[in-house]
């Protein structure tokens, strides 16, 4: 009898030792799931950021675009009517004036030079700038480059670049949208949850989410993971622009 009691004791012995060991591996298991689960969320977290950061620098890309589309064909439309006025205005002073009176000796004809330093005085009193030398040149030759900021400077006031830029933005919105959510999609984003411009701010605001999958719960049960981002929209250089 004793040595059989041994013996079950020592069996006993095992058997509490395999089941620790088997409590062990699972609890090891356990662990493992919930870990994926968190690093999943982390995962997840990190690419709706990347995603949010993409669609909102897609979005304020494509208002930088269309702003400075609108704002060049602004400025050119002005540069053309300057050049007009310039026609007509050499047209005019070489227009056949009265003869002179018999004996008298008519006065030389002014030169180009004459007539142009002359148009640009009567130009900047009213507007009360001094023209960029590259429109000077411009009007003598098209063919010479005018920047586009020093012209803007000249034949608009700040208040008037903001509100052909800030109109520009307006109107580009649902083209924005659509980069921000061809962005967020190719970000392995699911979708585009808020899409809003900050006119104060002149920024492109978006907010992205993403559903994930996980092991311990069901994906349902776990809300999308959300991100924000924004980005300012590019202003012409020499203007802050800032909508109402």
């Amino acid at each position: 009898m004793r040595i059989r009691l041994n013996a079950h004791l020592k069996n006993e012995k095992g058997s509490g030792t395999t089941v620790f060991m088997v409590g062990m591996v699972l609890a090891a298991l356990f662990l493992a799931i919930i870990f994926f689960d968190f690093s999943t969320i982390f995962v997840n977290k990190r690419v709706t950021q990347t995603g949010a950061d993409a669609a909102a620098l897609a979005a304020a890309k494509s208002s930088t675009i269309s702003m400075r589309e609108e704002l060049k064909e602004e400025t050119q439309e002005e540069l053309d009517e300057l050049g007009e006025r310039w026609e007509d205005f050499l047209e005019a002073a070489n227009a056949p004036g009265e003869p002179p009176a018999e004996g008298e000796t008519p006065p030389p004809a002014p030169t180009t030079d004459e007539l142009l330093r002359a148009f640009i005085e009567m130009v900047e009193r009213q507007k009360g700038k001094n023209m960029p030398g590259s429109i000077e040149r411009w009007l003598l030759n098209h063919s010479v480059s005018v920047e586009a900021e020093e012209a803007m400077k000249f034949f608009f006031s700040d208040a008037e670049v903001s509100d052909m830029s800030c109109k520009a933005v307006r109107d580009n919105l649902d083209e924005a949208r659509e980069e921000a959510e061809k962005f967020a999609e190719k970000n392995d984003n699911d979708r585009v949850i808020d899409f809003q411009f900050i006119p104060d701010q002149f920024r492109m605001y978006v907010e992205t989410d993403r559903k994930g999958k996980y092991t311990t719960v069901s994906d349902e049960g776990v809300p999308a993971i959300s991100s924000e981002s924004s980005a300012r929209i590019g202003e012409p250089a020499g203007f802050d622009i800032s909508c109402s």
